[in-house]
């Protein structure tokens, strides 16, 4: 079998300039000690620099700024180690990197032995014949890539509009693209061996790589397959024949073949049968049940590897059939149901990506679900994510988008060797992440097809460079490694060649509305089929919001505060987002303090998304999906995109987005010469209750259209549940449209309303709130209407409820533990506003 010795954790590490410090004065067996800092691998060289008091922690205030030089240095990382005898008789022997960021070499004793320049899949050398007993010396030069590029063209590749593309050639350095910076995050070139280091060893003629279970479910859903696939080196010069056993125990099922293994290194298949599999359903469909699956290796009597793994029989299909309307459907179909989509953008955890842990995952998946998420879009500026990302997102139920790694921009696939680096590490997260159930989709890149129709990529520098990879190269890979799962070359994306963001067939990202314009009222008449990139910009939670700034600059739109927040501010000669807060509030973001800011924008971007949710959700499954841009932050912004910020905090928009995207909901629309209510069930069981509907004065003086109706929400379906003549709805600035829906009991389930004039040309009558504790409940009571009661901008307590309305005269509960009832932090309406 394979043997192991783990060379993870302390080594020693020094930076090289080209002036002070030679890369050729740090391989030898010899070196002077006083040069060099301890480093933890795995891990990644700004965390060693902040750990040594050399750099300030990089996400707060300026620092990124301070800590440019690190990006500009190699880091000559040292260790020396002794081997076993076993290790030094063996037949071959290996080091092996899990991770390397980015342009490295490799030296052991002396000689150097590998050149790797790929984050995305590890580094495997032989070292057979090429270790001591003792004094083994392994030097690894590492750079973050810019020095690798640096005589790299750009001018065929490169934004015409970005100076800054000229230093990092971004597009020729396979590692995350948002590492140099994007319009949610600074540039922060990360160095390192940021994964595990182990010498391997074996006496084998075969060397297992891994098993690839593939897993499908036949229509009836009762009868299953795994594909046992063993990535299989023969390590000899002659052919050999090995034994495949792969086993299900808890389904009794079981399976064994025989192989005859070339030198190389090649694919052998055993294959299980199964039947009545208990499904593995998204969250909110049913269980997750997932079962243990064991793979075992074996050449005659002995066994030369084994494997484990957890598998979800699912059924997927996404239903693109023609669509009534033109067009086609876009939505995803699991186990033979419709799953509307419910969820957001995924970006990597953390600017620093070794840091990000299970916990950090486990925070960021369980902060989905409580926001009503069933689905991550893995966008693909960022990362193949983590083992330990699919399978808690298998565990917990959210589907999977993972886009390869390929965004906004022309890349240099013509080049021999970059198409060969890149087919590596595209087989190798394929095969990594095949089996896991949660992955519903592979998509070849982000916006580039836009790009090839829209941004003159097929008009300047080279033309197309890399269609082909994602028209041919990745879909035949895909197909081959694991057809189980979606393929589609780019996001937005339409088949029968239409225009990739064409609303009636395929994705769509609708950024008509979120930038230059940010009318969101406008969400209201969208029709996408299946709308997975928009959004509106907002703060994050107030602590992270003071942790952007510094003394001296803790003002909105300060130096700090300019570097943390969003590039969108400074895309055109004034603010697009500081004017979209005054052309909805009439109040001047410039003038507030960080807590006024963090609670008017934050109520600003929550009726954004919360009307992008709520558009698309009423039209389901005419519309397949509610993803949003986006759900998670890398570092602390004043101004993002998220509802869950760097910190894992909610944003002020976290809570009407959960509340838009929870299982049952009713949304009020204005269509043409009706005002209607739809009623949203995403559960698998039909709900019955009272619908109250109409038109309320905010005052509460009046209640112009006030009726009620027994309701039936059919299972997993969007229905009309009642509609009025527009014309019965009159002086729209001083009321709202409304619905509510209780159950027999008289609790309520869901409620929604409408307004149609921006906030600053509304009627707002003074809130009067009182708030008492009632049996365990905080209960809030204002006879007129009171807008965006907000009791929390720390985004760290799981409330409830948070920024939600008080409708005049009804009591609005909320579960609340303490002894004293919550205090109000903000009222919009708290004190007479006139109209702007």
């Amino acid at each position: 079998m394979l043997h192991t010795q783990s060379l993870n954790g302390t080594w020693r590490v020094r930076p090289c300039d080209g002036e002070r410090g030679r890369l050729e004065h740090c391989i030898g067996d010899t070196v002077d000690p006083v040069r060099y800092l301890d480093a933890q691998v795995p891990g990644e060289i700004h965390l060693d620099l902040v750990r040594a008091g050399l750099i300030q922690e990089p996400t707060l205030g300026m620092n990124h700024l301070a800590a440019r030089w690190v990006e500009e240095c190699y880091w000559s990382y040292r260790r020396e180690f002794a081997v076993p005898a076993a290790a030094r008789r063996a037949k071959r022997a290996w080091l092996v990197f899990d991770q390397l960021d980015l342009a490295a070499t490799v030296v052991l004793n002396g000689a150097e032995i590998a050149r790797h320049c790929n984050v995305f899949y590890p580094c495997r050398v032989e070292v057979t014949g090429k270790l001591r007993e003792t004094g083994n010396f392994l030097v690894v030069n590492v750079e973050g890539g810019l020095m690798w590029a640096g005589n790299k063209s750009i001018e065929a590749y490169g934004a015409a509009n970005r100076f800054d593309w000229n230093l990092h050639k971004r597009v020729w350095l396979r590692k995350p693209q948002c590492q140099f910076g994007w319009d949610w995050s600074t540039r922060l070139v990360n160095v390192g061996i940021t994964g595990g280091v182990r010498l391997e060893w074996c006496d084998d003629a075969v060397r297992l790589d891994r098993v690839v279970p593939l897993v499908t479910l036949a229509d009836n859903l009762a009868e299953g397959t795994v594909r046992a696939r063993f990535c299989l080196e023969n390590l000899t010069a002659e052919e050999q024949t090995v034994t495949l056993e792969a086993a299900i125990p808890e389904l009794k099922a079981t399976a064994r073949a025989t192989a005859v293994i070339k030198p190389g290194q090649q694919v052998a298949e055993c294959v299980l049968a199964v039947r009545s599999p208990r499904l593995w359903w998204p969250a909110g469909q049913g269980e997750q049940k997932r079962y243990a699956f064991h793979a075992v290796l074996k050449q005659g009597k002995r066994v030369l590897a084994e494997s484990a793994a957890k598998l979800g029989f699912r059924h997927v299909r996404v239903n693109q059939d023609a669509h009534p309307d033109g067009g086609r459907y876009c939505h995803f179909v699991i186990n033979g149901r419709p799953v509307f989509g419910k969820g957001g953008n995924f970006v990597p955890a953390d600017m620093i990506f070794s840091r990000a842990d299970r916990a950090y995952y486990a925070d960021l998946v369980d902060r989905a679900l409580e926001a009503n998420f069933n689905f991550l879009r893995i966008w693909g500026g960022g990362l193949y994510e983590s083992d330990d990302f699919y399978d808690l997102c298998d565990e917990k139920g959210v589907l999977v988008w993972q886009e390869f790694i390929f965004a906004c921009a022309k890349y240099p696939v013509t080049d021999p060797a970059f198409y060969q680096n890149v087919l590596c590490e595209a087989r190798h997260n394929v095969r990594r992440l095949a089996g896991h159930p949660s992955l519903v989709a592979w998509c070849g890149n982000n916006e580039m097809e836009w790009g090839a129709w829209d941004w003159g990529f097929d008009h300047f520098g080279a033309v197309l460079p890399d269609y082909g990879l994602f028209h041919l190269a990745l879909p035949r890979l895909v197909q081959e490694e694991d057809p189980t799962v979606y393929y589609q070359p780019s996001s937005p994306f339409s088949p029968d060649g239409a225009h990739p963001n064409a609303d009636h067939t395929g994705d769509q990202h609708p950024w008509s509305i979120g930038m230059a314009d940010t009318d969101f009222r406008k969400y209201r008449d969208m029709t996408c089929r299946f709308p997975n990139e928009g959004g509106i910009l907002g703060p994050t939670a107030l602590p992270t919001m003071q942790a952007c700034l510094v003394d001296g600059m803790r003002h909105v739109q300060s130096l700090a505060w300019q570097q943390h927040d969003n590039s969108v501010d400074v895309w055109a000669v004034q603010s697009w987002p500081d004017a979209m807060i005054r052309d909805w509030t009439g109040r001047e973001p410039r003038e507030m303090s960080i807590e006024d800011f963090t609670y008017w924008g934050g109520l600003v971007q929550g009726e954004g998304l919360r009307e992008y949710c709520e558009n698309f959700r009423r039209r389901m499954f005419s519309s397949g999906c509610a993803i949003f841009w986006m759900y998670n932050d890398c570092w602390p912004a004043t101004r993002s995109w998220t509802i869950v910020d760097y910190y894992r905090r909610r944003t002020p928009a976290f809570w009407p987005v959960r509340r838009a995207l929870q299982p049952v909901q009713v949304m009020v629309a204005l269509e043409g010469d009706r005002v209607t209510v739809t009623g949203v069930n995403d559960t698998p069981e039909a709900v019955r209750g009272t619908l109250r509907f109409g038109v309320f004065r905010l005052d509460g003086t009046r209640w112009p259209v006030d009726r009620r109706a027994a309701v039936e929400l059919p299972a997993n379906t969007a229905t009309v549940l009642a509609e009025f003549p527009a014309a019965k709805w009159t002086a729209h600035e001083a009321s709202f449209a409304f619905a509510m829906l209780e159950d027999a009991a008289g609790t309520l389930l869901a409620r929604g309303r409408l307004f149609t004039e921006r906030f600053k040309d509304t009627v707002w009558p003074t809130a009067k709130v009182t708030v008492t504790l009632e049996d365990g409940f905080a209960v809030f009571r204002s006879p007129t209407f009171a807008w965006g009661v907000c009791l929390d901008l720390d985004g760290e307590t799981p409330l409830a409820d948070n920024f939600f309305d008080l409708w005049p005269g009804i009591a609005y509960r909320l579960p609340w533990p303490g002894r004293r009832p919550p205090k109000i932090l903000h009222i919009a309406n708290a004190r007479a506003a006139t109209r702007g």
